[in-house]
């Protein structure tokens, strides 16, 4: 039973974090070139910086444009096209650690 307790309670620390990894490695490999190491560049001269905005508004901006909700350009689809609802996620909560 105390192995169990101990599993879970790594398991709770230990998995956000790699999240937050894979969050880290999907946005400097799709997003960095545009929007800035940092989150903090406005890509195409029109999107905010993402660093302004919330997990939430990422997530429904994130997935509204991979889904073809909202138009983007051509560079801009590829990349977003390929994101699956988990690198999303993974994605906002690495934004949301940079405005630390």
């Amino acid at each position: 039973m105390k192995n169990i307790i101990i599993g879970s309670l790594f398991c709770c620390v230990t998995l956000p974090a790699l999240a937050a990894v894979d969050g880290a490695q999907k946005y400097n490999d799709t997003c960095a070139d545009c929007h800035g190491r940092k989150a903090d560049r406005q890509a195409f001269g029109k999107a905010p910086p993402l660093i302004s905005l919330s997990r939430d508004q990422l997530i429904a901006g994130l997935k509204d444009r991979r889904d073809g909700k909202i138009e983007t350009s051509g560079a801009e689809q590829r990349a977003k096209s390929a994101l699956t609802d988990e690198d999303i996620q993974g994605v906002a909560d690495y934004i949301q650690t940079l405005k630390h």
